[in-house]
């Protein structure tokens, strides 16, 4: 069988490799580069990847090149079997998808259908979720609609960051691709449709989305905050009319408070963070960073309990 890769950030590095292993012919990749703010880079992985063995790839492609490019691959006489799109943020051009012979396959890390659409680890951690899945499904017209061929489901525990979260899904998603490559192999698969009435979207994230608010109960600031952590932008706070930046903390038992004030700093634990009030419950922010600042331990830079974060 014959592949064209559609691939983006560690999620397509990781479906290319496992591709690879397994002797798949892979006919073209188009690599999209990673935006500029984001601190982890994988498309020249990618590129170094296609060049050590002499794969074909674009980088950055706009669509009439990527038509241009696979009509003539047809026209040439090589078929494309299948068509795959893993880590790519833009939807394949419904044109490209109809010249895979067999079928186009995405992939998305959530508990399909519901959070179709942007960051959904990201969002399923804010919403504190259980549980989220890594699906192969059918491309489809609409986002992330399309029949799941095969699905695993991955747990997420209480102490789950981003980062945690994100390498059980690599590890699931190596899983089921090793599965169902060999039935891609063979041409024989079976599909589930997703029920539309069930489905729910999730909206793009921009960093000023991390602000905190400190009227929030601790739990939505502990998800907010976990959801977020580095290599993210950050759940965010303000200090003294600074941006401070908080990349850990966790909910903290303190006595009952009738006089309370959201955002402030109750106590100072000595080598670990300060412990700030919620609209209900508390939090012990550990790790912190000023913007353009270092990062450190939250004691180091607020030692009184009269400061007031927001």
């Amino acid at each position: 069988m014959k592949y064209v890769l559609f691939i983006g950030s560690r999620v397509g590095f990781e479906a290319l490799n496992l591709l690879v292993i397994e002797n798949c012919d892979i006919h073209h990749v188009f690599i999209e580069k990673e935006h500029e703010h984001e601190y982890e880079k994988y498309y020249q992985r990618s590129i170094e990847k296609c060049k050590g063995l002499s794969i074909n790839y674009s980088v950055n492609s706009i669509q009439s090149e990527i038509i241009d490019n696979l009509t003539q691959s047809l026209n040439d006489g090589h078929s494309i079997n299948y068509i795959m799109s893993f880590g790519y943020r833009r939807i394949i051009p419904g044109s490209v998808v109809k010249m895979a012979n067999i079928a186009a396959f995405g992939t998305h890390f959530s508990p399909l259908p519901r959070y179709r659409g942007f960051a959904p680890l990201n969002w399923v951690l804010i919403n504190g979720e259980t549980e989220t899945a890594v699906n192969i499904f059918y491309l489809d017209k609409e986002v992330d609609n399309g029949d799941i061929v095969d699905k695993e489901n991955v747990p997420i525990s209480y102490d789950d960051d981003i980062n945690t979260l994100f390498e059980k899904c690599i590890v699931t998603f190596r899983k089921v691709m090793r599965r169902i490559i060999p039935k891609l192999e063979k041409g024989k698969f079976d599909a589930l449709i997703q029920d539309n009435e069930k489905a729910t979207y999730t909206c793009a994230r921009n960093p000023e989305d991390g602000l905190i608010k400190w009227e929030w109960n601790s739990t939505k600031i502990y998800n907010l905050t976990r959801a977020l952590t580095y290599p993210f932008p950050g759940a965010f706070s303000f200090i003294d009319g600074r941006k401070i930046f908080i990349w850990s903390c966790e909910e903290y038992e303190t006595p009952k408070y009738e006089g309370r004030i959201a955002g402030k700093v109750v106590k100072v634990v000595k080598e670990i963070g300060v412990v700030v009030l919620c609209g209900e419950g508390a939090v012990l922010i550990k790790d912190v960073q000023l913007e353009n600042g270092e990062r450190q331990t939250a004691d180091n830079l607020i030692k009184s309990i009269r400061v007031t974060l927001g």
